[in-house]
């Protein structure tokens, strides 16, 4: 058991409210004096003594305000004491034998392993890093891998437990690649090179252009504020030699074959602003005449390719991580339903008309 909010432990200090109140306000018995007391011989008053009345109803007055700022403070309940066996196949493996450990895909979501196989590739090093800083940290981890896999990153797994790494099975095909979305074309349609741009990506085929997917714009002049934002946000845009962009380190992205500059490339905020650096005719630029001009006009949106494929026994997660912080379970909600019923108690104690003093 933990608090998230220690400092609500402070409210303790309302204690102090009922024993004041109680000792104020006790019930009060006052002497009536008469004639023949001036006849009796004085003697000293006891002193007093702080006596609390009605003290079931000072004892729930004082719960209420514990229980309240027990509240405040927020407590949880951590699981560091559970234990599983979990075992996560990565697709393309062969499934282990049921052994009574929870078996999952080593998928998005981790689903059972009863439920449909995930398609597509996975990034098999982010789900083993995630795997690893969900599960309690007494949990034992068994990951089943084919020979080849796919959706390595660039360095191995660091996990916070010992992994048992089980290689089962060749590995799936890579699936067909999905064809990125087309650009959308911006411009007038007679502005120069509009026709073989609007071929080139016919020819090309793939998807309809995204909303949010790369722009071609041939015109020329500044480019529209709200394009640079865009471009700013995360997106890629191709503009003509006209347009005027704005001033940054540029980058040469597409030479011909004497080695001379096409289009460069400059970064603006998250994405990326191209620009042909020749005017869109077959006489300044022949490239746009050769059957491979629609390949290697998508080819600029792509984005750079990095390795996924890796062999199992050289992506064997390693020791290291910091450990998950185990799971935390509220229990101030049970704790806000048991001052709800001790505040009817007490309001109950506090107004029932048997109650000494209510008269």
């Amino acid at each position: 058991m933990t608090l998230l909010f220690p400092l609500g432990l402070a409210a303790l200090a309302s204690l102090l409210l009922p024993l004041l109140i109680h000792l104020a306000r006790r019930t009060e018995q006052r002497p009536t004096d008469f004639a023949a007391l001036r006849w009796l011989r004085q003697k000293p008053r006891p002193r007093h003594r702080p006596r609390f009345d009605e003290l079931p109803l000072l004892a729930i007055r004082l719960l209420l305000l514990a229980a309240i700022a027990l509240v405040l403070a927020q407590p949880v309940r951590m699981a560091v004491g559970e234990t599983q066996a979990v075992v996560a196949v990565l697709p393309g493996a062969r499934i282990p034998a049921d052994t009574g450990a929870r078996r999952i895909w080593l998928a998005p979501g981790f689903p059972p392993i009863s439920a449909r196989v995930p398609d597509g590739p996975l990034p098999t090093g982010s789900l083993i890093r995630q795997l690893d800083a969900e599960l309690p940290p007494r949990a034992t981890l068994t990951i089943v891998v084919p020979r080849i896999l796919d959706g390595a990153d660039a360095e191995r797994p660091r996990v916070s437990r010992p992994v048992v790494w089980r290689i089962a099975g060749e590995g799936r095909a890579p699936g067909r690649p999905i064809p990125p979305p087309l650009p959308r074309v911006q411009g007038d349609p007679a502005a120069p090179g509009m026709r073989y741009v609007v071929a080139a990506l016919r020819a090309a085929g793939g998807s309809r252009p995204s909303t949010g997917g790369p722009v071609i714009r041939l015109a020329p002049g500044p480019l529209p504020a709200a394009l640079v934002r865009e471009v700013e946000a995360g997106r890629t845009v191709l503009v003509a030699a006209t347009a005027t962009v704005p001033a940054a380190p540029t980058s040469v992205v597409w030479r011909d074959d004497e080695g001379a500059p096409l289009v460069e490339a400059q970064s603006l905020g998250r994405g990326r602003l191209l620009r042909f650096v020749r005017p869109l005719t077959p006489r300044a630029m022949p490239q746009l005449l050769e059957p491979g001009f629609p390949d290697r006009l998508l080819a600029l949106f792509a984005a750079p390719a990095e390795p996924t494929r890796a062999l199992a026994d050289a992506y064997r997660p390693q020791p290291g991580a910091a450990a998950p912080a185990p799971p935390a379970r509220p229990v101030w909600p049970w704790l806000a339903v048991a001052v709800a019923i001790v505040f009817l108690v007490e309001r109950w104690l506090a107004t029932r008309p048997t109650r000494v003093g209510a008269r």
